[in-house]
């Protein structure tokens, strides 16, 4: 009996120890499941931020690709029309359209309406009849007497390449008085002496190639569709001379640009296909800068995108960093309206007198695209910012306006108003940048704000008093679209003819975009412009212009007859 109960006992001892084995594995094992179970949370949520940047990169990218250009804001409906679809069209509670009375709409550039006068264009008569020069009863085959005509007016739009053939009149002296036994009456102003092509051609030839932004293949394939087999290489001689009668124009318009208080200013890369300097493979990346005053655009062709283009072209030393001062030997100020590149701050934050002015656009935008990066969570939060950003537009709308009232008005009680006026649209744009400045300070602090809400808000931080210093430039617009529009036509030419072959042709771009945006900028149209500047380097003996001569096409020194002139399309015939 004894035995038997050592036996059992035994047996339960090993059974003991058999389920402390499993027992200890299984708990080993539950361990390694919870390391990985934890290492796999942390893997995702790696992968769920990975995620969300990239969704929100990705709303950014379709929004560029898909979104809308333009960043107008809709006419929004009237109050209570709650039923908006997405194409801005009111609901009207299931009634039909001809139920409901037909809003006006506004058509074409501007909202114009009604049909365009084109009297000004020239006039040409066709007859229409019968082939047989009248109509016969088709029974008796009596024929019909006339009755007047019936007329109505198309507008006609032909491309002409002509050969003009100039005849000089030659005279032979009859008398025997000494001189010269005959004479010749003077030929057509030739800008470019030995050319087989006309001043009209070269001036079209420059604004189809930079104003219109085609490229030369484009050009030489149009000319030969309307009978005109023209070389290459002899449209590049072609523009090459003529960009050389351009120069001394070209330097009167950055000179003067040079020596404005205010410039907006802005880049674009460029293709040049020339070998690299530093790899030896092309094509090499230019850069187009464009700086626009009040008066004046300057293009500026550069290798490269450093602060130096900026320096030179702003007057600031390069040793010292500082504005040079002016010829009279006083300092200069100078405000620059830019995006947020780093040149640009980095040239306020080290020169004296140099003031930066931010682009709100540019700020908006970031709200923008942090709305489409998470519209669930910061579809309102958007909106919000949105809203602030349209409220500081129309306080310094007043406050330009104000500003405007205030220089006219000299002396009396309209300048009493106007100094009211200026001192009530101070205190509403102090307000609102205000509310701006305590939102985005108060949610910077907040925790939980999706990422690129951060981002925004930082950006609005970091680029704060750039932005801010638009109180003390009321003249100045908010934005920097000016540069942005004037880049847009360089930007389309880059499209169509992917860049320049070389270095001077890049040049040459930049000249020409100087001459014909100035002129623009005037009010003037590029095509007669050129034309005219041209006749007179061909006065001039196929020479550029020099002196008086000069000084005549400069549109801020022209005569109003001369301006007037230039404004209008060139002649007919």
């Amino acid at each position: 009996m004894a035995v038997t109960v050592s036996a059992g006992a035994a047996v339960e001892a090993d059974a003991d120890a058999g389920l402390r084995d499993v027992l200890a594995r299984v708990v080993q094992a539950n361990e390694r499941w919870e390391r990985l179970a934890a290492q796999l949370r942390e893997e995702n949520a790696v992968l769920r931020s990975e995620n969300e940047r990239l969704s929100a990169e990705l709303a950014v990218l379709q929004r560029l690709v898909f979104g809308r250009s333009s960043e107008r804001v809709r006419p929004s409906s009237p109050a209570g029309d709650e039923d908006e679809d997405e194409d801005g069209q009111s609901g009207h509670g299931g009634q039909s359209d001809e139920q409901q009375p037909r809003k006006a709409t506004r058509r074409g550039p501007g909202g114009r309406a009604g049909r365009r006068d084109y009297s000004h264009l020239p006039r040409v008569e066709v007859f229409w009849d019968f082939t047989e020069g009248g109509y016969c009863c088709p029974q008796c085959a009596s024929p019909f007497e006339a009755f007047g005509d019936h007329a109505f007016e198309q507008v006609d739009w032909r491309v002409t390449v002509r050969v003009v053939v100039h005849r000089r009149r030659r005279y032979r002296r009859r008398c025997r008085c000494a001189g010269a036994r005959t004479v010749t009456a003077p030929g057509p102003p030739k800008a470019i002496g030995k050319g087989r092509f006309g001043n009209g051609f070269i001036a079209m030839l420059l604004v189809e190639r930079y104003v219109a932004g085609r490229s030369q293949n484009s050009l030489i394939i149009g000319l030969a569709r309307h009978g005109a087999d023209v070389s290459g290489s002899t449209l590049v001689g072609t523009c090459a001379a003529a960009g050389t009668l351009l120069a001394p124009l070209e330097a009167q318009i950055v000179a003067r640009n040079r020596d404005s208080w205010h410039l907006h200013a802005d880049e674009t890369s460029w293709h040049v296909f020339t070998p690299d300097t530093d790899t030896g493979d092309g094509p090499a990346r230019w850069w187009l800068w464009v700086f626009i005053a009040a008066d004046t655009t300057c293009f500026v062709m550069d290798p490269t995108r450093a602060g130096t283009v900026l320096a030179r072209h702003a007057g600031i030393d390069p040793d010292t960093g500082q504005l040079t001062p002016h010829d009279d030997g006083g300092p200069r100020r100078l405000v620059v309206s830019s995006d947020f590149y780093t040149v640009y701050a980095s040239a306020g934050r080290k020169t004296d007198g140099l003031t930066n002015l931010y682009c709100w656009a540019h700020i908006r935008r970031y709200f923008v695209r942090a709305g489409d990066a998470n519209p669930t969570q910061l579809g309102y939060w958007t909106r919000d910012w949105l809203d602030r950003i349209k409220a500081l537009y129309a306080a310094h709308d007043e406050l330009t306006d104000a500003w405007n009232a205030s220089v006219a008005s000299v002396s009396g009680h309209a300048a009493t108003e106007a100094a009211t006026r200026l001192a009530d649209a101070f205190t509403v744009w102090d307000n609102v940048l205000d509310a701006i400045d305590t939102a985005r300070q108060a949610q910077m602090a907040s925790p939980g704000l999706q990422q690129p809400a951060k981002k925004a808000l930082a950006t609005l931080d970091r680029e704060w008093d750039g932005l801010a210093a638009h109180r003390d430039h009321p003249m100045i617009s908010l934005d920097n679209n000016a540069s942005e529009r004037a880049l847009r036509r360089p930007v389309v030419t880059r499209k169509n003819a992917y860049g320049s072959r070389t270095d001077d042709a890049a040049r040459l771009a930049a000249t020409v975009w100087t001459v014909t945006a100035t002129a623009e900028q005037a009010g003037l149209n590029p095509l007669t412009y050129l034309t005219a500047y041209l006749d007179a380097c061909g006065h001039h003996g196929g020479t550029p212009l020099t002196g008086p001569e000069l000084q005549r096409f400069l549109p801020w020194t022209a005569s109003p007859a001369d301006l007037h002139t230039w404004a209008q399309p060139p002649p007919t015939g």
